[in-house]
């Protein structure tokens, strides 16, 4: 390994939160010197006039399931924008098929050109309010993984009822983890029940939607993950009020949480939120921190997030307002597409399994005509809507289907803000039960869309007039694509396109926000495969 020099930075100290003029020598895969003037003939010297040097970005809380690839290309699409390091909850994959999904997906996070450590999904199934793959994983079952040192920590507790409660069901997974880190998840939690949670163990939560949700939880001394993924996007106003009231940082991280490869690409990863949090006027120093330093801090990483003598050198450069990363460095490592490009040929079994579907499986209840799903922009919540007569035929129809062959399930219901028009799409990925999700205008294309879905194993299609317009086939555990991901990016960006052709509001993005209606944790109302259930009311309508 070729030692590097680089010459005339700026570089960040992000455990102090300043920033000094110096050069910095790599050898061995480690930051061995960083002062002015150094001195090295046998090294790749790369001038960094004018330049900002910091540690590689970490993303403190994501799926990477969430993406449509495996954690190797994930980490292949993530690298090039600076995040070198990954805090990733497999939680969809062991919803679909528990241990086994663990144990494949801690063996797959080797392959990364990324570091990705791993949390253990505390709340498989997410509710017992609907049917998911895996059935319960309790402590019992994460016992054999807690002592691994890819293991970080607990993953988001979202039973918050059954922590205030003191089931011991979760009481156990959360005492298991104690010298590790607990994930929090708050969405819709009465500010009552905080103090409860807080006291149970629960260190963070990513689920701050806005600043006087985020102070509820920073008073408390919780950890905020600021969060900025594809559909919900709440780092800039949660940003400019902790920089308005300059709040204390070392409280604060960022995360993408669930973030398309198409949106990666477009606009970045860690990075999007560094070049937001430098234009509100947080200082690199501050920023540093932030993206690199605190999460090594929460998660016990060792001899990471600074560039400091004898930590990793994991590395960007770049400009002043980081709106071009030039260089990436990976363990010591100058980060180039051939050394980060590969291929997985893994094959996967056929997790997707319900009956062939009809027209006559789409009908709307009587009784749901006086009712929609209302999506909300740049949310995850959505509103609960009461129709006028007539009303509902206006309205684009929303269907979940059990997709494990275990009862067969299907539920259908209204939803407004999606808009799609003269056809249909579906997807396999709908956290966190991973159920289909179809929505469309008519039920022929519904029915059409949804057994493609199954003879593909999963995935995304999308249907117009009885035939197939697109698809992405997601054939690992149908939530993941085998290809890499550029091919998957474009894939899912061709989708996209094609769906807002079809009238799909061009404000969501189109297959992330189907992802979340059936997901009964977040308020206010959701379709799950066993019925439209409002989490106001806690009740079926």
């Amino acid at each position: 390994m070729k030692s590097i020099l680089l010459k005339n930075g700026n570089v960040t100290d992000a455990k102090n939160c300043t920033t000094h003029f110096s050069d910095v020598l790599i050898e061995n895969g480690k930051i061995t010197k960083v002062c002015k003037n150094i001195l090295c003939d046998d090294c790749i010297t790369i001038d960094c006039t004018g330049k900002i040097i910091t540690p590689g970005f970490i993303d403190s809380h994501v799926h990477i399931e969430s993406s449509m690839v495996l954690p190797q290309a994930f980490g292949e699409a993530i690298l090039p924008h600076g995040t070198t390091s990954i805090i990733a909850d497999p939680h969809e994959v062991v919803n679909v098929a528990g241990a086994e999904g663990l144990k494949f997906f801690l063996d797959e996070a080797k392959k990364s050109p990324v570091d990705i450590y791993m949390v253990v999904p505390s709340s498989v199934p997410a509710t017992p309010l609907d049917t998911n793959g895996a059935g319960k994983f309790l402590a019992k079952d994460m016992a054999e993984f807690v002592n691994r040192e890819d293991i970080v920590g607990l993953g988001e507790v979202m039973c918050f009822p059954d922590v205030v409660a003191g089931n011991k069901e979760i009481l156990d997974k959360i005492a298991l983890f104690k010298h590790k880190t607990i994930d929090g998840h708050t969405a819709g939690m009465p500010a009552e029940m905080l103090d409860a949670y807080v006291k149970a163990g629960v260190q963070n939560d990513h689920e701050c939607s806005d600043t006087e949700s985020m102070m509820q939880r920073y008073n408390k001394g919780m950890n905020i993950y600021v969060r900025e993924g594809s559909a919900a996007r709440n780092a800039k106003d949660l940003l400019q009020y902790a920089y308005d009231k300059n709040l204390d940082i070392s409280q604060f991280a960022f995360c993408t949480d669930d973030k398309h490869l198409a949106t990666i690409a477009q606009e970045g990863h860690i990075s999007f939120i560094v070049r937001m949090a430098l234009k509100i006027g947080f200082t690199w120093g501050q920023v540093a921190r932030m993206a690199s330093y605190n999460p090594c801090q929460f998660y016990h990483l060792e001899n990471k997030g600074n560039i400091e003598e004898n930590f990793i050198a994991d590395i960007v450069i770049t400009d002043a307002n980081c709106n071009k990363i030039d260089l990436v460095i990976k363990g010591g490592e100058i980060v180039t597409e051939q050394n980060i490009e590969q291929n997985n040929d893994t094959k996967f079994k056929n997790t997707v399994v319900f009956k062939n579907l009809t027209e006559k499986d789409f009908i709307l209840p009587e009784r749901l005509k006086n009712v929609a799903i209302e999506l909300v922009e740049g949310q995850l919540l959505t509103n609960k809507i009461s129709l006028c007569d007539g009303e509902w035929q206006k309205m684009n129809l929303l269907a979940t289907i059990e997709r494990y062959g275990k009862n067969g399930n299907i539920s259908t219901c209204l939803v407004k803000g999606y808009n799609i028009t003269n056809g249909a799409i579906a997807t396999s990925v709908s956290h966190d039960s991973h159920n289909v999700i179809c929505v469309g205008d008519n039920a022929k294309d519904m029915a059409v869309a949804c057994n493609r879905l199954k003879e593909l194993g999963g995935g995304y299609v999308i249907a117009s007039e009885g035939k197939i317009l697109g698809e992405l086939p997601l054939p690992a555990f149908g939530l993941m694509s085998d290809k890499n991901a550029k091919e998957t990016a474009e894939i899912i960006q061709q989708l996209e396109e094609t769906a807002h052709s079809m009238g799909v509001n061009t404000n969501i993005d189109a297959f992330i926000t189907l992802s979340f209606v059936a997901l009964p944790v977040i308020p206010f109302i959701r379709l799950l495969d066993t019925g439209l259930y409002d989490m106001i009311e806690n009740k079926f309508l």
